[in-house]
């Protein structure tokens, strides 16, 4: 079930890529008010993944777009996912923090998580849901498993209890599974008032153009 409810999700940000590449030509009806409305929305969905990518360790190639917003690709060369690793194990030791400060970075990028989980379930219930803002979360989510192994990875390197490990795990993986919630109910919301905008009667200052 899990498995098909992600394959809606990336079908729906895959057809929002197809049809925005189309060059088709339709009616495109002003509503200043919605789009207002999903700016704001955009712009707290940017913030609060722009929090979900920052970590304590270099970037791995495999960064997402989250990873971008949060400026973490500007300032440096990519590297492996093993090498954030080791990079993030070195500073911890040379912190002398250990596993107490590695469950403190855990739990910062927990209550993240939370906080990019409030925002899109805001963005979902708003009048102007947008199937780009289903793209985003989906890169959050995926920067949110990258992130989860590397905690783990690192705990494992460090030798920490094999509590802390499990514990570790079952919070990120009920984080990613409240945000994959939260994105089907949003990729839904986004279908949902795309449908509306095409079957509504276009009103008299009406604009016609291609995109």
């Amino acid at each position: 079930m899990k498995r098909n409810r992600r394959g809606l999700r990336l079908f729906v940000v895959a057809s929002f890529a197809a049809f925005a590449a189309s060059g088709c030509s339709t009616v495109i009806q002003t509503a200043a008010p919605d789009d207002q409305a999903h700016v704001a929305g955009r712009m707290a969905l940017e913030e609060a993944a722009a929090s979900v990518a920052a970590s304590p360790w270099p970037k791995p190639a495999s960064s997402s777009l989250a990873d971008r917003l949060a400026g973490a690709s500007s300032g440096g060369e990519k590297i492996s996912r093993d090498d954030a690793v080791d990079a993030y194990v070195v500073k911890l030791s040379a912190s002398g923090r250990g596993d107490t400060g590695l469950l403190a970075d855990a739990a910062r990028h927990l209550e993240a998580a939370g906080a990019l989980k409030l925002v899109a379930q805001t963005v979902c219930d708003s009048p102007a849901p947008r199937l780009s803002d289903v793209a985003l979360l989906e890169d959050a989510i995926a920067d949110l498993r990258q992130t989860r192994s590397i905690y783990v990875s690192a705990l494992k390197q460090i030798n920490g209890d094999k509590n802390d490990v499990d514990h570790l795990k079952r919070d990120f993986d009920n984080a990613i599974k409240d945000l994959g919630s939260v994105a089907d109910d949003l990729a839904k919301s986004a279908m949902k008032q795309r449908t509306s905008n095409f079957a509504a009667p276009a009103p008299a200052n009406q604009l016609t153009g291609a995109f």
